[in-house]
């Protein structure tokens, strides 16, 4: 097939590149008002409302709110029999199961956890970490199973002991759930699990409804009318994050594998008709590359996959957000990195560790040529649950962390207190709060017989 929809653009400047900065968390003003009304009835009618938005948009038959949940039995026999069926995919889960748990069990023991410091005598300060009581874990599904996306937010929620785990997927068109998604489940001993999605199974773990019991917070990605759920429902509950459309940067020069990239900006562009894909080069020759093995691979994904591949999606991603921009100068294209803060960074140049260290904005970082997105999507570890929309500016890829809460430590004895006091009683009293100065005051105070 003859393609001719990408173009190399040349900025000369940062400020002529702010095009290339995503526009953020900007939700269409219809899909607000259809989820504050989902929120706004599943807040005040609870199951009904769920069952009738269920229906709605979930395309079930649902008529009583037990053919939401999900049976324990049912979960551990239909997991019994996925092994044997399905030998090669659970053999490749395990594999990614097990680099996740080694990833978030190191990032809780460096990372996280409780401690103490005795500064001075009589007094001790420090942090007390609790894991939180109770989380909602959004997967998306439906028409396609995301077993990648139990992995990613269950795990880190088990590592951190999070007392109570509850589940919300979205049906398929005959009610049931994908048995490899049952299979995790009954793996990670996860027994609550509804067969509910979109903004009626945020707006029922927000709020709570007469079966479903509310949670502290909900993590996990979700299609816009989620985000939005999410977006109004935070305060009510934690959020991780208001996801947007996925995206990729790419860093190259003269050096990288225009093949490599290519491959690299279509996976991406596979996800969404929003996603996002740019390659910033330092090199003129290796971007108008870059275009001729994009069309190629185009032609070679439809001989080798057929129908099986969304060619309709990849193609609206392409050629609506796909930015193949070159300049000369690495720190410049570096700069115009750190403005469009990328949910995932590639590095594809020789001098790849003095460019990793002046990255500042980047979710997810690959180095190298043999270090794809789908590494990390899958099988290296590190979470795919990824700050979109620019986020990386202030947001943090999914992990322990997400599943705790921390209080702070502060034990003083007599003597450690009487050495501050004059402290506290001049800055309490120059603020004017001068009951502050005599509660101190007051332990040291001789009381009358």
């Amino acid at each position: 097939m003859s393609y001719n929809f990408l173009k190399i653009e040349e900025p000369e400047s940062i400020e002529q590149a702010r095009s290339y900065e995503p526009e953020g968390s900007r939700i269409p003003y219809e899909v607000e008002r259809a989820v504050s009304q989902i929120l706004k009835e599943v807040k005040s009618g609870g199951d009904k409302a769920v069952l009738k938005f269920s229906r709605k948009f979930d395309s079930t038959r649902f008529t009583k709110i037990d053919d939401i949940k999900v049976k324990e039995e049912d979960i551990r026999s239909i997991a019994a029999g996925v092994k044997n069926k399905f030998p090669q995919l659970i053999e490749s889960l395990e594999v990614s199961s097990k680099n996740i748990k080694e990833y978030h069990a190191a990032q809780f023991e460096k990372n996280e956890g409780t401690w103490i410091i005795r500064p001075d005598k009589g007094k001790r300060i420090g942090q007390i970490t609790i894991p939180l009581e109770r989380v909602g874990i959004y997967i998306p599904g439906g028409r396609y199973p995301y077993p990648s996306s139990v992995l990613m937010t269950v795990i880190p929620a088990v590592i951190a002991r999070v007392k109570e785990i509850v589940v919300c997927t979205p049906p398929r068109p005959d009610g049931s759930l994908n048995e490899v998604l049952l299979y995790l489940f009954n793996e990670f001993r996860i027994r609550e699990v509804y067969k509910v999605g979109g903004a009626q199974a945020i707006a029922a773990l927000a709020y709570g409804t007469q079966s479903i019991k509310r949670v502290d917070k909900i993590v996990g990605p979700g299609n816009i009318y989620v985000a939005a759920a999410k977006k109004k429902i935070y305060g009510d509950v934690a959020v991780d994050s208001v996801a947007g459309p996925s995206d990729i940067t790419i860093i190259a020069d003269d050096s990288s594998d225009t093949d490599f990239i290519a491959a690299d900006l279509i996976a991406q562009a596979e996800h969404d008709p929003d996603s996002r894909s740019i390659l910033l080069s330092s090199s003129e020759e290796s971007a108008r590359e870059t275009i001729k093995s994009i069309y190629r691979h185009l032609d070679l994904l439809a001989d080798e996959y057929g129908g099986k591949v969304n060619m309709g999606v990849i193609l609206k991603s392409l050629k609506k957000n796909c930015r193949i921009i070159y300049h000369p100068k690495e720190e410049t294209l570096v700069n115009i990195c750190n403005k469009i803060a990328p949910e995932h960074l590639e590095i594809m140049v020789k001098s790849s560790q003095k460019v990793l260290r002046k990255i500042r904005n980047a979710g997810a970082i690959f180095v190298g040529e043999y270090s794809p997105v789908a590494v990390g999507d899958y099988i290296g570890g590190t979470n795919h649950v990824i700050p979109t929309n620019g986020n990386a500016r202030f947001s943090s890829p999914l992990g322990i962390s997400d599943f705790l809460k921390k209080s702070s430590l502060t034990v003083y004895n007599k003597s450690a207190l009487r050495r501050e006091m004059k402290f506290i009683n001049t800055i309490s009293e120059f603020e004017k709060l001068f009951s502050h100065s005599e509660s101190v005051k007051a332990r040291f105070r001789k009381k009358k017989k």
